[in-house]
């Protein structure tokens, strides 16, 4: 029997929330925040936002990361999941969490800070839920979104086409954009202390985020312009080293020894300075990878194993008390330089390549890391436009360690960067599994329901 995962329950009795039971996790890896049946407004709000936190940070973040090779699975379950060996069960905990603690609360939330004339309060509550419900589609494709909340008059909600999700958060982050700006306030918001103009700017990024989702570059430059002006804006989930309001890797990691590794991960391969020079390492005449690289990964101590490395443990991106990104200033200038470097204007791709370099500099330059400006010259390969987007591409992948996004940049661009293969195939898992518990209950389900390879509609295009 496994023990028992903590989470975030002792962290929000503390903030003086009343919460349900937090549910121990057994076939799955994370658990529900339930949130409360009837409360204003305002305290539903740190709830949720754990909830989208947790999404982020939790298992879904873990998986992506074993199938993108950050991490590799190396205990118990995590074997079989490093090897795309899953079922629809590995999964319910993810999608509780995304329709239980985040769709449903977010929608009624909303609707009752309206109700009590909260008009910025509600706009918080859209801009969390398209943040969470955007992730949930790049992950699973077609999903419930348009009947979801509603159960008395839709017990088996309809699965939307991804497509059309996707354009409605983008109206639905239009619409929290307008109400973040209206009248009200939300001094219980974890990520922003309700401050509307960083909620503005961060749903500027999310709605560039999920263009480049959608392969619409020109929107997504657009929006990204309007997105996340300096890393004192960024959207991070807050930790603290009190019991049950850590990092949720610390957390993972300390209940579950050596489930999640470094061992033979290629994110470490490229970022590790004793590989300095050898093909695709990132480290330069003026980049030195030491302090980044230290932040995530050990080295390996094996002379005959080289790969060998492991997670660092309870320090730099598991320290107990380190806050966990979300929407930030880097993930908004690498957009940028994507973009610009698509519509073949590679000027004003390197200068926001340099930007975000820039911020890599201040992060870890107490950690031994340097990051010059580069010139279009010192682009790998030569500053052409292929080899720009190759480096841009695989910059996103080593910025985005543990996240979910350089598993959907991975399906969306063919695996362009070439990040190995785990299993017999020769091809990358292209989706998570709906559920064990929606297959069992919700007759909507599509049949036949798509398989593990099958490519979601917009990495189709």
């Amino acid at each position: 029997m496994k023990k028992p995962f903590k989470y975030t329950s002792l962290l929000l009795l503390g903030l003086g929330l009343s919460l349900g039971s937090c549910q121990d996790f057994v076939d799955g890896l994370d658990v529900n925040p339930n949130a409360p049946a009837s409360a204003d407004a305002q305290n539903m709000l740190q709830g949720v936002e754990l909830a989208d936190g947790l999404i982020h940070e939790g298992e879904a973040a873990r998986i992506s990361g074993m199938w993108t090779a950050q991490f590799t699975g190396s205990n118990q379950q995590y074997i079989s999941i490093n090897r795309y060996e899953v079922t629809a069960g590995n999964f319910d905990n993810v999608w509780s969490t995304i329709y239980i603690d985040v769709a449903t609360q977010s929608r009624i939330a909303a609707a009752r800070a309206l109700e009590e004339k909260n008009q910025r309060l509600a706009g918080i509550f859209q801009i969390l839920e398209a943040h969470t419900m955007g992730t949930a589609t790049s992950l699973f494709g077609d999903i419930p979104f348009r009947q979801v909340g509603d159960r008395l008059n839709f017990p088996n909600p309809t699965y939307d086409p991804q497509s059309q999700i996707y354009s409605d958060l983008q109206q639905q982050l239009d619409a929290g954009i307008v109400n973040v700006n209206g009248s009200g306030g939300a001094p219980r918001d974890l990520y922003y202390q309700g401050n509307p103009t960083k909620w503005v700017e961060a749903a500027n990024t999310l709605k560039a985020r999920y263009y480049l989702h959608t392969k619409q570059y020109d929107l997504a430059r657009q929006a990204a312009l309007l997105g996340i002006s300096s890393t004192s804006n960024d959207m991070l989930i807050p930790h603290k080293e009190s019991d049950g309001a850590e990092n949720f890797y610390y957390q993972f990691n300390s209940e579950r020894v050596s489930y999640l590794t470094g061992y033979g991960s290629y994110a470490a391969r490229l970022l590790d300075p004793a590989r300095s020079g050898q093909a695709n390492n990132r480290n330069n005449a003026k980049t030195d990878e030491s302090g980044r690289f230290g932040y995530f990964f050990t080295p390996s101590f094996s002379s005959t194993q080289p790969d060998n490395y492991e997670l660092l443990p309870n320090s730099g991106f598991s320290d107990p008390s380190e806050d966990f990104p979300l929407i930030t200033y880097s993930e908004t200038q690498l957009i940028l330089a994507e973009t610009y470097a698509r519509a073949g204007d590679l000027n004003n791709a390197l200068t926001a390549l340099n930007n975000h370099r820039g911020a890599l500099a201040v992060k870890y330059s107490g950690f031994g890391g340097r990051y010059d400006d580069y010139t279009l010259a010192d682009i790998p390969g030569g500053g052409n436009q292929a080899n720009m987007l190759r480096e841009i591409l695989t910059e996103r992948y080593v910025t985005f360690i543990g996240q979910v996004e350089p598993y959907n940049d991975a399906r969306r661009t063919n695996n362009l960067i070439g990040l190995p293969n785990k299993g017999t195939g020769s091809t990358l898992p292209q989706r998570f599994l709906y559920s064990q518990s929606e297959v069992n209950t919700n007759t909507s389900i599509p049949r036949p329901i798509p398989e593990l390879f099958a490519k979601t509609e917009v990495n189709q295009l």
